[in-house]
C-alpha cells in the first residue's frame, strides 16, 4: 500500500484577512470605487508585511509598479517616484501609511484636473515656499531626463555611462528651464506662482529623450 499524500504546507498561499469596515472607510474617502479600494488595500497589505508596518521609500515604488493589475493608471514610469513618496508623506515620518497611500493615489489616478495641477505644483516646489524657482524647475526637468534615458537604456539593452547621462541631463534641463521660464515667469519676479505654472501644465509637457534611435517620451506633470 502506498503512503497516503498530505498536503504540503508551502502551497498555502500568503493571504491577509480583509478588514471590509477598512474597504469601506477607504472608498469613502477617496476617489475609488469599492473593488479599487480592495485591491489597494492587499496590495498594501502585501508590502506591509501584513499591515504591521508602513511603507519605505522602495516599499512605496513598489507599489507603483502594481497600481496596472488594480485596473488603475501606470505610474511605475513617473520620473518622480521619490517626490512623490515626499508628497504622500504628509506626516513626514519618513514613511508611508495605509491612509497616505490610498489617499495620495486617489488624486494621482482619479483626481480632478484641478487636483492633479495642485500636485504637479507642489512636486516641483521643492522647498514647500509656494513659488517655483528655475533651480527647482531644473532639478525636477533633469529627473525626467535620467528617467527617459534609464527607461531606453533598458529597452535597448544599451549601457549608459552615468557621468556622461547626469551631465547630458543636467545641461537639457537648464535649457528646458531657461525656455520655459523665459515665458512662463510672465511678472519677471524670477519665480513661477501656481497660476503661471499651471499655463504650462495644461499644455501637457512632456520631454524626448532619445538613445540610438530609439524615443521615449517622459510626461513632466501628472495628468
Amino acid at each position: 500500500m502506498g503512503n497516503k499524500q498530505g498536503k504540503s504546507p508551502n502551497t498555502k498561499s500568503k493571504k491577509y484577512k480583509i478588514d471590509n469596515d477598512i474597504v469601506k472607510q477607504l472608498q469613502e474617502s477617496t476617489n475609488f470605487d469599492k473593488v479599487e479600494a480592495k485591491k489597494l488595500y492587499e496590495v498594501f497589505y502585501d508590502l506591509s508585511n501584513g499591515g504591521k508596518e508602513p511603507l519605505n521609500r522602495d516599499k512605496f515604488k513598489e507599489g507603483l509598479t502594481k497600481l496596472e493589475s488594480c485596473g488603475l493608471k501606470n505610474l511605475d514610469n513617473s520620473p518622480f517616484g521619490d517626490r512623490l513618496f515626499d508628497l504622500l508623506d504628509t506626516n513626514k515620518d519618513n514613511t508611508v501609511d495605509l491612509q497616505e497611500f490610498i489617499s495620495g493615489l486617489s488624486i494621482l489616478c482619479k483626481g480632478t484636473a484641478e487636483e492633479k495641477l495642485e500636485l504637479s505644483f507642489k512636486a516641483y516646489d521643492l522647498d514647500g515656499n509656494g513659488y517655483i524657482t528655475k533651480s527647482e524647475l531644473s532639478q525636477m526637468f533633469q529627473q525626467a531626463w535620467i528617467s527617459g534615458f534609464k527607461a531606453l537604456s533598458y529597452q535597448t539593452n544599451e549601457e549608459v555611462n552615468k557621468d556622461d547621462l547626469n551631465n547630458f541631463s543636467e545641461e537639457m534641463a537648464q535649457i528646458f528651464a531657461d525656455g520655459a521660464f523665459s515665458s512662463l515667469d510672465v511678472n519677471g519676479d524670477g519665480k513661477l506662482s501656481f497660476n503661471e505654472f499651471k499655463q504650462f501644465a495644461m499644455s501637457h509637457p512632456k520631454i524626448t529623450a532619445t538613445l540610438n534611435g530609439s524615443k521615449r517620451d517622459v510626461p513632466i506633470t501628472f495628468d
